[in-house]
């Protein structure tokens, strides 16, 4: 599993330096135009005086920007500069950077390696971590891609300075998560510290992201290729992903994900295995987070039933469930962590999520 540096400058971590170093072909700074705007003119004066001269590529950043489309290309920018595999590909942005550069890097060449240097809450705690690469298309979210890690993960805290608020909390969506299936203790500490979190005090984020990122390298490293354990970390995520492509990815991820994750936690209080107020906690931290938790008419019973189909932890044509066992654990279902809902309850959550979210 890759090693994971957190600073809060990055061009003042030796680390990076000591990486970079290593390799002796060609490097290449992938970001989006947003991400370039900020960061790459000092990144690349920095490589300058190394010694370690640079190429820049960018590309439209957004959800939308995550295709197959996209992904060629960066890889024909990188064909037309004759980079080979000894090209060290640096991925800097949030997670549809680090997911559309991973796989790049999985598939150039037969595969190139490279860093990866999240600028985002999300990309920090989950999407960088664990070597997932992918892109989307019209049938879903991430059904094309490789597991392909990065040599090397560098977070600087910084950068979440000049996250818009929308980004920021989308993150915070997925550290929630961490507290529901893994660690309730984040729960507490972002309740009691709903304020400082949300003005992005430097300590407790360091904290908090060096938790998230402890829980998903230790899953990670117990199941690289999401046999088993892995799935834990998709919990919100079959209601999520399905959010997100009936909404034509005009939603946050985070959005999407904290709406999936109150109503896969409404499911497991209906299979009793969750405790009520333990689902009106959840529910409510997620209001007090900030997150709107309003749909379109877009999204429908049936279009979710029918969008999660192709849900990939789906088995023999049956949807299934990361289901929560209390706050802070998840129910293991014969070792695979995934558990089939019967019908008429998830018709229930889906309709509660309907009437309570569709505006």
């Amino acid at each position: 599993m890759n090693t994971i540096h957190i600073s809060y400058d990055l061009l003042e971590d030796d680390h990076l330096l000591k990486v970079l170093r290593q390799h002796s072909g060609h490097f290449v700074l992938l970001s989006d135009q947003k991400v370039a705007s900020l960061y790459a003119e000092p990144f690349l004066a920095f490589m300058d005086a190394e010694e370690l001269p640079c190429e820049s590529v960018t590309f439209s950043g957004g959800e939308k920007s995550k295709n197959r489309r996209v992904k060629e290309e960066i890889e024909d920018a990188l064909f037309e500069k004759k980079y080979g595999r000894d090209t060290l590909l640096i991925a800097m942005g949030g997670g549809v950077v680090t997911d559309i550069g991973g796989f790049v890097a999985a598939t150039y060449c037969r595969g190139i390696p490279y860093l990866s240097i999240p600028t985002t809450l999300l990309g920090m705690v989950d999407a960088s971590i664990g070597g997932k690469t992918g892109v989307n298309v019209k049938y879903g979210k991430n059904l094309i891609g490789a597991i392909h890690s990065p040599e090397a993960i560098f977070m600087d805290l910084s950068m979440l300075s000049t996250l818009p608020d929308q980004e920021m909390l989308s993150g915070s969506a997925e550290v929630i998560k961490y507290g529901l299936i893994a660690d309730k203790a984040i729960l507490s500490m972002l309740r009691e510290n709903l304020t400082p979190w949300k003005q992005r005090d430097l300590d407790l984020l360091k904290k908090v992201v060096k938790e998230c990122a402890r829980i998903k390298k230790k899953v990670v490293n117990h199941d690289l290729k999401e046999s088993g354990e892995r799935r834990i970390l998709n919990f919100g995520h079959t209601i999520g992903h399905a959010i997100e492509a009936l909404e034509e990815y005009s939603f946050s991820h985070g959005e999407a994900i904290a709406i999936g994750m109150v109503v896969e936690g409404l499911i497991a209080m209906k299979m009793g295995q969750l405790d009520e107020k333990d689902f009106d906690d959840l529910y409510e931290l997620v209001q007090l987070m900030g997150f709107p938790l309003t749909l379109s008419s877009r999204v429908t019973t049936e279009k979710m039933m029918e969008t999660m189909q192709l849900d990939k932890k789906g088995e023999k044509g049956e949807i299934r469930f990361v289901i929560l066992h209390g706050l802070g654990h998840v129910n293991s279902y014969k070792g695979a962590y995934c558990t089939p809902v019967d019908q008429n309850l998830l018709d229930e959550a889906l309709g509660w999520m309907v009437a309570e979210c569709v505006k």
